[in-house]
């Protein structure tokens, strides 16, 4: 179980008439700590994309092997070559490291401070400035909780606006008090991240002068979600597996009419069934107290498998009723999900006359699973 949760999204508008946004982000996961490095190429276009890029790699795979930051900025210096005409390097960098107990460490290089918002205020930075070679750097560690926030942003959000709407551009002052107004417990990382953005496209009126990027990372606990498909292979473990599905700290689901019926004779309570949320290839979901989601078994299964392979986002299925978008709305949203496989052979799912959809349920949930993982999700699978 992690402690807290880091969730982080960007958004980012190349500089007007480039493809190439030269502004390149790495975000990386692991048990220990959350990396996200934000790298602005000098210029724009594709050499300040190939640059950054470069950058954004070689500090998050150093990081994650527990390179000092020395090394991670020596091997820069010897990788990545500078202007001869202006003689600057030609990528700028910002980095984030957040461990799974609060503790965080920030590296910044020519690059505009990073943004800490606590309470709906901006925080001030204790930054530790350190030469390395020719560079310096400037470093930070603070303790974050939850609902805190990070923001990183490339040259080209302050400079929004310059010579137009605003003179001086949207500057970081500007930008904080806007951060300030703007962050709330129910606005999510990638809204904020998307809202800075548009608004800095909005001050270019359209024609942005310079590749812009927004990284956000909010801090919070993580969504957790039990998900319990089909009846124990051997009856005896029944009321173990129920006791556990009931004390889990999160969202719970039931997946399939045997299953639910299980929980429903140890809870004492009916089991009731909700026909407004039947669909013309899905079941209608049932009510039970005490559970969060009770829907039908593989057909359900099997279209959440479908649509997660076909790529569907969490906006797609948020207002429908029916199981299949329930179920997906549910996963979507949570970090960790704990999946219960019930390995009582059903004969009806062995049919090979029946069509692909009603394949083996293990298998369905098995590419669920691979689904959830490739979005980033923390899932485990247990067979009983």
């Amino acid at each position: 179980m992690n402690d807290i949760f880091v969730e982080v999204a960007q958004a980012q508008i190349s500089k007007w008439g480039e493809e190439l946004c030269g502004d390149s982000v790495r975000i990386e996961k692991d048990d220990l700590s959350t990396i996200v490095s934000l790298s602005d190429g000098l210029g724009s276009g594709v050499k300040a994309s190939i640059l950054s890029t470069l950058t954004t790699r070689i500090i998050v795979s150093m990081l994650q092997r527990n390179s000092p930051l020395d090394e991670v900025v020596e091997t820069l210096a010897e990788t990545l070559p500078v202007c001869k005409v202006r003689k600057i390097a030609y990528s700028t960098f910002s980095v984030m490291q957040v461990f799974q107990n609060g503790e965080a460490y920030i590296a910044e290089f020519d690059s505009p401070p990073i943004f800490w918002i606590r309470s709906g205020r901006v925080m001030h930075i204790e930054r530790k400035e350190r030469k390395i070679g020719n560079r310096v750097i400037h470093e930070s560690n603070m303790k974050l909780q939850k609902n805190d926030w990070l923001v990183a942003v490339s040259d080209g959000v302050v400079h929004a606006g310059i010579g137009g709407i605003w003179n001086l551009g949207w500057r970081w002052e500007k930008i904080a008090s806007f951060l300030e107004s703007s962050v709330n417990e129910h606005i999510d990382a990638d809204s904020l991240s998307r809202k800075v953005i548009e608004t800095t496209a909005s001050l270019y009126k359209g024609m942005p002068g310079d590749d812009a990027t927004c990284i956000v990372a909010k801090i919070r606990l993580p969504r957790k979600m039990i998900l319990w498909a089909g009846p124990p292979e051997d009856p005896k473990i029944d009321q173990f597996i129920t006791q556990k599905f009931l004390s889990f700290p999160g969202k719970k689901v039931l997946s399939g009419g045997t299953t639910g019926n299980i929980v429903s004779r140890y809870l004492g309570k009916p089991i009731d069934v909700d026909l407004n949320s039947m669909k013309e290839d899905i079941p209608p979901v049932g009510i039970l107290e005490g559970v969060d989601l009770l829907t039908e078994g593989i057909l359900t299964l099997a279209s959440v498998r479908r649509h997660l392979k076909q790529g569907v986002r969490d906006i797609d299925v948020l207002y429908k009723q029916d199981g299949a978008s329930r179920l997906l709305h549910l996963l979507l949203e949570s970090d960790e999900i704990l999946i219960y496989t019930g390995m009582a052979i059903n004969p009806a799912h062995q049919n090979p006359k029946l069509s692909g959809e009603l394949s083996l349920k293990a298998r369905i949930l098995e590419e669920i699973t691979e689904e959830l993982v490739k979005l980033g999700k923390e899932v485990k699978l247990e067979y009983f």
